[in-house]
């Protein structure tokens, strides 16, 4: 099982601009606002700068292999 972090902003113009992130640890969330926020604050890193929180989430995925 993998766990992954996914973040979602608004830019400036309203469109929405997600990002996640590998290998996530859950036992951090209250981590998770403070990266967003600095996600933010470093907008000019990116080429769609993140304006506005929406949410995040942990996503855990699990695999099956399939006998071919």
């Amino acid at each position: 099982m993998a766990t992954s972090l996914k973040v979602k902003f608004k830019d400036a113009s309203g469109k929405d601009v997600t990002n996640t992130f590998g290998y996530a640890n859950e036992a951090a969330a209250a981590s998770v606002r403070p990266l967003m926020e600095g996600m933010i604050a470093n907008g000019d890193i990116y080429n769609t700068a993140p304006a506005a929180i929406v949410a995040a989430e942990f996503v855990t995925v699990t695999t099956t292999p399939v006998s071919l």
